[in-house]
């Protein structure tokens, strides 16, 4: 994985945007670059737009709470500070974060981020934020969906969002306070470095499920102690009382439902007696409204007699009022066909006297074409020559007004150039002294400055001369610094090839130690075997003689005295014999017999060990001498060729006879120093001279520059103003004469348009007129046609409509005479009565026919209903009598007195209800009691077992705080990353080592150069803990990243606290990490590192907030 390129835009102070590619140079050349600036320019800004690109989120969100805080937005929105949209720039309406990266896949893709604001304004609220992966090697977006891109990213990358800040942003400064922390603190340390909290819950989670199991067994445990059954006697008594209640509740109930049944016959009575007098009500009402409708059932009988007449006596009177309104209507059309006639006659000589004028108008406009042109073409000549005139006259004040100006400007620069003169010749001659001065100077140089002497007074030549003599300086400088550089190197490789001979003399005196060493333990080991094989021939030899004597020495057995074979005081076998009684004695004695094996054993893995260490020791320690000696030949080759580079120097010879090299240096640095500095102020101070003279030089051209273009302005105006002076009159004269022309043809018109338009005006006229006449005729005659037809269709309609009254009125006349009774006014009123009422009232008369007739059945049905009850209730009574008020109060007093009956049975049986309640309450409450026992018990069971379950894993992991699981679990993290980390220590110092060691979580340093001395990580120098802390952030990011190559780092502070000698330790570390073929970024505020580091990502501050991206090399 390597990125290759980050931008951002309006992302917390970086406003605009920004964009640093990896791949560009200067930052494709180096691996090493610092991140530096002020504290809160944005340096960290930088890597949250990293991970903002990549994972929508950075550290420090996901750090922040997520519901509780709240910070103000536009609009009275609000955002929580775990939202990345708060990194957006105030004032902005959009921003973004892109990285390209190179892949698990080795495909180059591009992330991005973007959050905006609505309408993009500044005022608008946050949008939802938008995230887009895109493979740039085959130029398509993979996805736009944030959703896809969170499971597309990790896939495409191959880190997840944890795995990635540990890999790529290294937790060094964290692991600084690691190594010095204790067990407990090194384990929460450790447990959030590999986000492996899960352990520490699982610890917690263990702990409290024991509390929960043992809570839970407690609660049975109350809940059964609160729930005890009543005793045996008890519950008899309770069976006794429930089924002694149960029998006297069936007896009053018994009693009750007879009462219930004598009440419910009496009240139907009471409801049918009730339900006969409403129906004989109802009829009674129902015969009186049949009685009051009389009047309206006869006029009823009369509609229904007219009602075939109807609709033929309506159509009668509509066609006797048409009738006389069409008569009316015929004279006024008649009369309005004789008035058109008249018209059209009057309007037919206008018609014809209008056709003619149109004509003569149109001949007028032909006749007249001719003129208008010739007109119009000297109208057009006229303008043109009116406007030649205006502009001569124009162009000739202005060229009069422009020769005035000319005139004061040339006086006015002529009088300004004077005392530029003046100054421009003081000044050079200043320049004059300066050129002199410098020549006397250079007269004392030394034999570099030969040419310079040589040249003459001209500025740019004493230029060149005195650049030579700069440069010749700056390359002597450059020269010694080289041959300083050389003389280090070469003192450097002298000093670590002496320290090389002396490890290596030492290491041929440690190997010759070893091998004494070795050859003593050889023998050891030689003499332990020889001993265990005359052991083992004894024992052998023991057993085979044994099973002989066991019966004699069992014989000789005492209480309390040890036993001769096996010295035990305890002889169980004395008087009770084992079946086999050699078993016994052999078992006791081949036990004596293997401690013995196992003794002698270990004695010879001791000394195998031993003698095995010493061989590894010898090998390393030969393998280091061969490694020495590779080394010194190497640092012999290299010292070789730095006195080779040093000899090229021609300085060589005096470097070699100085007494102290570096006063040498430092007095020949001082020498050119001084030369390069004065010719550097020579060039000033000429420098200073000509830029003086230059801008008066520059003036003086200037005005003289714009004086010829003057005078050469002022001659072509004055010669422009003659040929205006001459061309004036004649041009007037033309338009004198071209106006009188056509003044004649014009005549008493004002112009050629007016002309055109009175001719237009007065065929307009005439046409209108005859459009009018004519249009006046069209529409006289339509109307005449129109009249015409439609008297004919109203005599038609006359004769039809009198056709038809006459049959009508015939037919009506004769059904009249045959109902003399009906006179007009009965006629009249009756026909008024429209269709819808005729039908209402007879729906009103049959409504109250069918009400009679139901009442009368409904009345006599409820008497027969009530004579029937009464004949079963009064079995006694004459059955005329059955209805009479007697009978019917009588058994009203029996409704009265069964109801008071029923009421006090009703309160007995309540009573005795709740009594047998009560009684069976108590028997199933007991029995809820003991089924809660037996469940409680099976549940008791089930707890405790759960209880011991848990109480089992809780006892091994469980913890309150959950430490206990997580030392467990962090002590096998803590071997991987110390494993991981020693692989990264070798490659950046093969010196140290890391293992654990001290306590279970102690970490502790082997020092290579010590023999292997075991150290603690508080006796390790600034440098060294650097180092260490470094490797063992690059072992967690091995171990998050697993497989997956990691080529770009980034480390975020940790190099404050380190004194000069621990930062020139950590910059080589760095340099090896370089050297690997890693990209490394270095946060830091140290100056010493931005000094030793030359390429700089430089985050600035440019005001109100705001800060600006540079990338500087040196």
């Amino acid at each position: 994985m390597k990125i290759l390129a980050i931008r951002l835009e309006n992302l917390a102070s970086l406003a605009g945007l920004h964009e640093i590619d990896f791949t560009a140079s200067p930052l494709a050349d180096q691996g090493l670059f610092a991140i530096t600036g002020p504290t809160g320019a944005g340096k960290s800004t930088l890597l949250d737009a990293l991970c903002l690109a990549l994972y929508g989120s950075t550290p420090r969100l996901r750090q922040a709470p997520r519901r509780d805080s709240q910070i103000a937005d536009v609009n009275d929105d609000t955002l929580t500070t775990a939202d990345a949209r708060t990194l957006l720039r105030r004032g902005c309406a959009s921003g973004f974060a892109e990285v390209d990266f190179v892949g698990r896949d080795g495909r180059r893709y591009r992330a991005r981020w973007s959050a905006r604001r609505a309408r993009n304004k500044v005022d608008g609220s946050l949008q939802k934020t938008e995230q887009s992966l895109t493979d740039l090697d085959a130029n398509q977006l993979l996805t736009a969906q944030t959703r896809e891109f969170e499971k597309l990213l990790p896939e495409r990358l191959g880190l997840k969002f944890d795995q990635f800040t540990r890999a790529v942003l290294l937790a060094q400064s964290e692991f600084a306070a690691f190594l010095k922390a204790d067990d407990n603190e090194r384990s929460e340390l450790l447990e959030r470095l590999t986000d492996t909290q899960h352990y520490s819950e699982i610890s917690k989670a263990a702990y409290q499920r024991v509390r929960e199991a043992k809570a839970t067994l407690e609660a049975i445990e109350t809940r059964l102690a609160d729930a005890l059954p009543v005793d045996a006697d008890t519950r008899t008594t309770y069976e006794q009382q429930a089924q002694a209640e149960e029998q006297a509740l069936a007896e009053l109930q018994a009693e009750l439902s007879r009462h219930q049944a004598q009440g419910i016959e009496l009240e139907r009575d009471a409801q049918l007696l009730q339900a006969w007098q409403q129906a004989e009500a109802g009829w009674r009402q129902a015969e009186h409204e049949w009685q009051q409708n009389q009047t309206e059932r006869r006029q009823l009988a009369q509609l229904d007699e007219l009602a075939p007449w109807r609709e033929r006596a309506r159509r009668r009177q509509a066609l006797e009022r048409n009738l006389t309104a069409n008569r009316q209507t015929l004279a006024e059309q008649r009369r309005l066909s004789e008035d058109g006639d008249r018209e059209r006659e009057a309007l037919e000589p206008r018609l014809a006297a209008a056709r003619q004028a149109h004509e003569q108008a149109r001949q007028d406009e032909r006749e007249a074409q001719p003129l208008l042109d010739e007109a119009r073409r000297l109208a057009a000549d006229l303008e043109y020559q009116r406007q030649q005139l205006t502009q001569q006259q124009q162009e000739h004040r202005q060229l009069a007004d422009t020769a005035q100006i000319d005139d004061q400007r040339h006086e006015d620069l002529t009088q300004a150039r004077q005392p530029l003169e003046a100054r421009l010749d003081e000044q050079r001659a200043v320049l004059a002294r300066l050129l002199e001065t410098t020549d006397e100077r250079g007269e004392h140089a030394d034999e570099h400055s030969g040419a310079a002497r040589s040249a003459d007074r001209n500025a740019h030549e004493l230029r060149s001369s005195l650049n030579h003599q700069r440069d010749l300086a700056q390359r002597e400088l450059q020269t010694l610094q080289s041959l300083q550089h050389d003389w280090r190197e070469g003192e450097r490789l002298h000093r670590e090839q002496t320290a090389t001979r002396q490890q290596f003399d030492a290491e041929r005196h440690r190997l010759k130690t070893l091998e004494t060493e070795g050859k003593k333990a050889a023998e050891r080991l030689k003499a332990a075997e020889s001993e265990d094989a005359t052991i083992r021939d004894q024992i052998e030899a023991a057993r085979a003689a044994r099973s002989e004597s066991v019966e004699q020495l069992r014989q000789y057995l005492r209480e309390d005295e040890p036993c001769p074979v096996c010295g035990g005081t305890d002889h169980p076998f004395r008087h009770a014999p084992p079946a086999h009684p050699g078993v016994a004695m052999i078992e006791a004695i081949e036990r004596q017999e293997r401690q013995r094996l196992e003794g002698q054993r270990q004695q010879v893995e001791r000394a195998q060990q031993t003698y095995h260490q010493y061989s590894a020791d010898y090998r390393a320690c030969r393998q280091g001498m061969q490694e020495r000696e590779r080394q010194l030949e190497t640092l012999s080759r290299q010292l070789d060729q730095a006195r080779a580079a040093i000899d090229t120097h021609d300085d060589a010879p005096a470097l070699r006879r100085s007494e102290s090299a570096d006063g040498w240096f430092e007095t020949r640095r001082e020498r050119l120093n001084r030369q390069w500095q004065e010719a550097s102020d020579r060039l000033a101070a000429l420098d200073d001279a000509e830029r003086l003279l230059q801008p008066l030089e520059a003036d003086w051209q200037r005005l003289s520059l714009e004086l010829g273009k003057l005078e050469e302005r002022r001659t072509l105006n004055r010669q422009r103003l003659q040929a205006l002076e001459a061309s004036l009159p004649s041009r007037q004269q033309q338009v004198e004469d071209i106006g009188s022309r056509l003044a004649a043809r014009l005549g008493s018109h004002e112009s050629v348009p007016a002309w055109q338009a009175a001719l237009e005006r007065q065929c307009r006229q005439a046409e209108a007129t005859l459009e009018e006449h004519q249009a006046r005729w069209q529409t006289l005659a339509q109307t005449h046609a129109q009249l015409s037809q439609k008297l004919v269709d109203l005599e038609q309609r006359q004769q039809d409509a009198q056709a038809e009254f006459d049959e009508l009125d015939g037919g009506w006349q004769a059904w009249r005479r045959e109902r003399p009774a009906l006179d007009d006014e009965t006629v009249e009123a009756l026909l008024a009565v429209s269709e819808a009422d005729h039908r209402r009232r007879r729906e009103a008369l049959t409504r109250l026919e069918r009400d009679l007739a139901a009442a009368t059945v409904k009345q006599e049905e409820r008497r027969q209903a009530l004579h029937d009850q009464r004949r079963r209730l009064l079995p006694a009574s004459d059955e005329k009598d059955l209805l009479d008020e007697a009978n019917s109060r009588e058994l009203a007093g029996q409704l009265a007195r069964q109801r008071e009956t029923l009421q006090a049975l009703e309160r007995q049986r309540d009573e005795r209800q709740e009594s047998r309640d009560a009684a069976q309450h108590r028997l199933r409450e007991d029995n809820r009691r003991r089924q809660a026992q037996r469940e409680g018990a099976q549940a008791r069971e089930a707890a405790q077992h759960e209880l011991n379950r848990w109480r089992l894993i809780g006892d091994l992991i469980g913890s309150a705080d959950g430490k206990q699981f997580r030392r467990i679990a962090q002590a096998y993290n803590l071997d991987h990353l110390l494993t991981h980390a020693n692989q990264h220590l070798r490659a950046l110092t093969p010196r140290y080592r890391l293992t654990r060691g001290g306590s279970e979580l102690g970490i502790l340093v082997i020092d290579g150069d010590m023999a292997d001395e075991r150290r603690s990580v508080h006796s390790l120098s600034g440098g060294e803990t650097f180092l260490v802390s470094l490797a063992l952030a690059l072992g967690l990011a091995s171990m998050a990243s697993h497989q997956l190559a990691i080529e770009s780092l980034f480390i975020d502070e940790g190099f404050g606290s380190l004194d000069p000698a621990s930062l020139a330790l950590a910059m080589d570390a760095l340099d090896g990490l370089q050297a690997q073929g890693r990209r490394v970024g270095v946060i830091s505020h140290v100056q010493e590192m931005h000094e030793r580091i030359p390429l700089q990502i430089r985050v600035e501050p440019s005001g109100n907030g705001a800060s600006r991206v540079t990338i500087r090399h040196r």
